[in-house]
């Protein structure tokens, strides 16, 4: 039986989550479903973690070539990319993709390390990942690797029952529903937003941040870490 490749475990650095899949799998591309969020770290702090993803990746490509005995084979997109702005231009933070079957659901606990049990989270919350790094070979996508996902810590919540306060609303002098109460408030919130935010295209603006997002600092230029996933 031919040896299984070790996934490398890694946590990241406090980063905003964007499109959570946390509380429950998304459904919209297989029936059981996945857990997944993509996290956006400054480009300072995830160089660290871009260089142990592209080592197992290289070990990756040597492996599978040696298989193909010597051949050129396919080689997968990385499991993360620079975040542009609506211009297209580099803003400085990287986003790292993470994803697992709906079978390895992640441990999630709070800023203590308490277990959060009913958690509803939402993009915007500044969160910290335990992931590992996982290689893979299929003959559609090629060779490369995976994030998986295995557990959560949440920083700072966001979550969908936030009330007005989320769309910049504040208290006005003016008309009062009769209806008013917290009961009812919370009730049609609930109702209004009580499905996980789907991934928009990529003409789509990006979810709504905390004002944690990170503030880019002067890093090393990702080119050399970018090209390798570029060479023939």
């Amino acid at each position: 039986m031919a040896q299984q490749p070790t996934n490398v475990a890694f946590t990241t650095p406090k980063g905003i989550a964007q499109y959570p899949w946390l509380s429950q799998p998304d459904t919209k591309f297989s029936e059981e479903g996945d857990y997944k969020v993509n996290l956006i770290l400054s480009k300072q702090e995830a160089i660290p973690i871009l260089k142990q993803i592209n080592e197992v990746y290289a070990e990756n490509i040597s492996k599978e070539t040696k298989k193909a005995n010597g051949k050129e084979i396919k080689k997968a997109a990385p499991p993360w990319q620079e975040e542009l702005d609506g211009d297209g231009k580099p803003t400085g933070n990287v986003i790292l993709r993470f994803k697992s079957k709906a079978a390895y659901k992640p441990a999630i606990f709070d800023a203590k390390g308490i277990p959060m049990i009913n958690s509803n989270i939402w993009g915007g919350s500044e969160i910290k990942v335990a992931g590992s790094i996982a290689p893979y070979y299929t003959s559609l996508i090629g060779a490369g690797v995976a994030l998986r996902l295995r557990a959560v810590q949440v920083i700072q919540y966001v979550d969908g029952t936030q009330g007005p306060s989320r769309f910049g609303f504040e208290e006005e002098v003016g008309y009062v529903h009769e209806n008013k109460s917290d009961a009812s408030f919370e009730e049609a919130m609930e109702e209004t937003f009580s499905a996980p935010v789907e991934e928009a295209s990529a003409s789509e603006e990006p979810e709504l941040r905390a004002d944690t997002k990170p503030t880019p600092q002067p890093a090393d230029d990702l080119s050399d870490i970018i090209n390798q996933w570029s060479k023939d």
